[in-house]
């Protein structure tokens, strides 16, 4: 979920493979019963502690390895609560520059995504 304050994202240091020690946007399995904004919600709160609001979807990709095929769909949404803490399979939170970002040890499919939030930000 692209978790947006102003200039900057919400990035979290993956725990887990796939990726794991690559920087990105927190999120996760839907169970079953759950609505994938309600999955969103709370696979952000587990891995960062902050309560979001979300707007509309923003970006839909695939990350497909030898032993999955992950189907990725990001919200944009904004903190509105809670207190920034690492939890679940997160090793690490932070908020970063969208532009700094890009700098970072990413999962492949992230710069798709930062690509779509600078386009945005300069229709603004």
């Amino acid at each position: 979920m692209a978790i947006v304050d102003g200039d900057e994202i919400l990035l979290v240091k993956r725990g887990n493979e796939p990726g794991k020690g690559l920087w990105a946007v927190p999120g996760g399995k839907v169970e079953r019963g759950e609505s994938l904004a309600e999955a969103a919600t709370r696979e952000v709160k587990e891995e960062t502690g902050l309560l979001i609001e979300l707007d509309e979807v923003v970006w839909v990709g695939e990350s497909i390895g030898s032993d999955h095929h992950i189907v990725l769909i990001d919200f944009l949404g904004r903190a509105v609560g809670g207190k920034l803490a690492v939890g679940d399979d997160a090793a690490e939170a932070r908020w970063v520059a969208i532009e700094d970002a890009y700098d970072m040890d990413l999962t492949p499919t992230m710069y798709g995504l930062l690509d779509v939030l600078l386009e945005m930000m300069d229709e603004e």
